[in-house]
């Protein structure tokens, strides 16, 4: 199974520990597809938009467990399967959408990770930027990522104040 990752599972380390048998195909831009932020990653599809990811191949061991770590069952994102011209006998790609609708900056070290599996297929940063900028300009987080937030022990959501470089 092919699996489009554009969050922390871009990254290398933590996939590593996730799915240890996971295996990374390379980075794509997948097309009308865009990166927004519910408190976590998610991708949305929009017409025009690009998103940066990279695709893995998953045992089902690996999709299994990529399902506990989504939240599949309990209901935090939902699997789609994305039609992909054929490519090694696989003709559609898994990817993780929300089933949450607001919007809203994720935490700073989970934001940190997925800026590292940028790195690590040496993409650039400025879509991921981008993202996390739009999401202190369009926050609106919905009842579902109060709760998350809240339930982290995380105090209410104020951006960051910019620092002075001297």
């Amino acid at each position: 199974m092919l699996y489009f990752a554009y969050g922390s599972n871009m990254n290398v380390g933590q996939m590593a520990v996730r799915c240890p048998n996971a295996e990374p195909i390379g980075a794509i831009v997948l097309e009308d597809w865009r990166l927004v932020f519910r408190g976590v990653a998610d991708c949305i599809q929009e017409p025009g938009a690009k998103c940066s990811g990279v695709v893995w191949r998953l045992t089902p061991e690996c999709e299994a467990a990529l399902d506990r770590y989504e939240g599949v069952t309990g209901g935090m994102y939902r699997k789609e399967y994305i039609p992909i011209e054929p490519y090694e006998g696989e003709t559609r790609m898994l990817i993780y959408v929300m089933n949450s609708t607001g919007i809203m900056p994720p935490p700073s070290h989970y934001y940190r990770g997925i800026e590292q599996g940028y790195r690590d297929f040496k993409l650039s940063l400025k879509p991921l930027r981008a993202a996390l900028d739009a999401s202190w300009d369009d926050k609106a987080p919905s009842y579902r990522e109060r709760q998350r937030h809240m339930r982290n022990g995380r105090p209410p959501l104020e951006q960051p104040k910019a620092v002075k470089v001297k």
